[in-house]
């Protein structure tokens, strides 16, 4: 039977933890995308420069955002239970509802990320505190990506479903939206290390205990379920 993952002993070797810290943030996000369905097929560097986009476009956010706008708005509301499941590590999700829209944090799945920092020797790039800002900005940038910011994104995306001569009809490219929230979650929160990483390692430790054949997607640590 499929138990929620607890890190330790049965997290990820510590060569894939090195191996993560290593890459710079287009290689983790175009990894992140890759380990998608729909992108199984793509050309790897068609992936690369999604994701670079997709990080510059969630940086600039982050430059432009108003000094009130991030962390600002929806209710922010705590659970203890709710963000471990089997193969998915979930720390806050989004929820858009017409009766008020609101942030829930899981604290079980903070402590799941602090934990896997702590094994991979980034304790000081992620203390609990950070994590949880970073998750909250994280779902503030998915507020923001509503409208014209997600339009805007998919314009710089540049993935065209259709061409008539000077029509164009732009394609939604899965998770380049959660490569966004993360580069902005990186930039707003000043962090010295990118969430990328982290979404890296804790995926590294489901996929090392066997807990989904997939692992989890872009969203993991940070994500926003619908």
């Amino acid at each position: 039977m499929n138990r929620p993952p607890t890190p330790g002993g049965d997290g990820a070797p510590h060569g894939e933890y090195a191996r993560i810290g290593a890459a710079d943030d287009v290689d983790l996000a175009a990894g992140l995308l890759s380990g998608l369905a729909l992108h199984e097929t793509r050309d790897p560097e068609r992936l690369r420069a999604w994701a670079a986009r997709a990080l510059e476009f969630g940086r600039e956010m982050a430059r432009r955002a108003p000094d009130g706008e991030a962390g600002s708005g929806p209710e922010v509301v705590e659970e203890a239970t709710g963000g471990l499941a089997p193969g998915e590590v979930l720390l806050a999700e989004y929820l858009h509802r017409s009766s008020g829209d609101r942030i829930v944090v899981h604290t079980d799945a903070l402590d799941y990320a602090h934990r896997v920092a702590r094994a991979a020797g980034w304790e000081r790039d992620f203390p609990v505190r950070a994590v949880r800002r970073a998750a909250l900005a994280h779902e503030e940038a998915h507020r923001m990506l509503h409208g014209r910011r997600g339009r805007a994104l998919r314009d710089r995306l540049g993935h065209d479903l259709l061409r008539l001569g000077r029509l164009r009809l732009r394609g939604h490219v899965a998770g380049a939206d959660e490569i966004a929230a993360h580069a902005y979650a990186h930039a707003r929160c000043g962090l010295r290390r990118s969430p990328l990483a982290l979404t890296a390692a804790i995926a590294a430790t489901l996929e090392h205990q066997g807990t989904g054949p997939g692992g989890p997607g872009p969203g993991t640590p940070l994500g926003d379920r619908p």
